[in-house]
């Protein structure tokens, strides 16, 4: 009973995931009429800055899977593992697996632009990229390891590792779907973080991997890394 029950869990929280990315643009619409009344009537600098507001999406899972988690008594800390002991290990895994990750990332890109419009993150201005570098790239790489490779992959602890990692893997994916072009090649990645995740016993080695892997396809968007030419 407790295994059907943690694996619904586990896929009602991934369509919740799947809904909230849908639906981020309605959520920030609704928030801007709340606050000006009219959204036609928003100040131009507030659109043209609502790029920023995209880590809050992952920050609120981080919220959720911590949550979650201390409500089944998981050790947050200690699932995280991350200690002076372990982290040069972990960096150093981190670190390789954020440049396979970017390799990864990028021959997807190029091979689904054949197919699939690719945006053109290159034309962006540079405080964008540097701030989707910095900021925009650590709050997704804690926050959404915590979600998927920590709370999912918990909930569904009782089913094979292989499974587990699959799983969460194509949750993390579909996170993605208002990017179409993206869906490969998180899924590869979510693969890779959660092996790292199964490997290590711990979220430290992912969550570094995922969030140089980030900053990591900023500095390639940044240097004009264009995949639909």
């Amino acid at each position: 009973m407790n295994r059907t029950r943690n694996i619904a869990e586990m896929l009602a929280w991934s369509a919740f995931a799947c809904v909230l990315a849908l639906k981020s643009g309605d959520v920030i619409a609704f928030a801007l009429q709340q606050i000006y009344g009219d959204i036609t009537t928003t100040p131009p600098v507030v659109l043209q800055n609502l790029i920023f507001l995209g880590p809050l999406f992952p920050l609120l899972l981080g919220i959720i899977a911590v949550a979650r988690m201390k409500l089944a008594g998981v050790s947050v800390s200690k699932l995280i593992g991350l200690t002076r002991a372990t982290l040069p290990q972990d960096f150093r895994i981190g670190f390789l697996a954020a440049l396979g990750s970017v390799a990864i990332a990028a021959a997807s890109l190029w091979a689904v632009a054949r197919y699939i419009p690719v945006s053109p993150m290159h034309q962006l201005p540079v405080p964008v990229h540097l701030y989707f570098m910095t900021i925009g790239a650590v709050i997704p790489g804690v926050c959404e390891e915590l979600y998927f490779r920590g709370m999912l992959m918990k909930l569904c602890s009782c089913l094979p590792n292989a499974l587990s990692v699959v799983l969460s893997a194509a949750a993390f994916s579909i996170w993605h779907i208002g990017s179409p072009a993206y869906l490969l090649h998180t899924f590869l990645l979510g693969l890779l973080f959660g092996m790292l995740a199964i490997r290590t016993g711990r979220l430290a080695a992912p969550i570094i991997a995922h969030s140089l892997a980030n900053a990591g396809i900023g500095i390639l968007f940044l240097f004009g890394f264009a995949p639909a030419g």
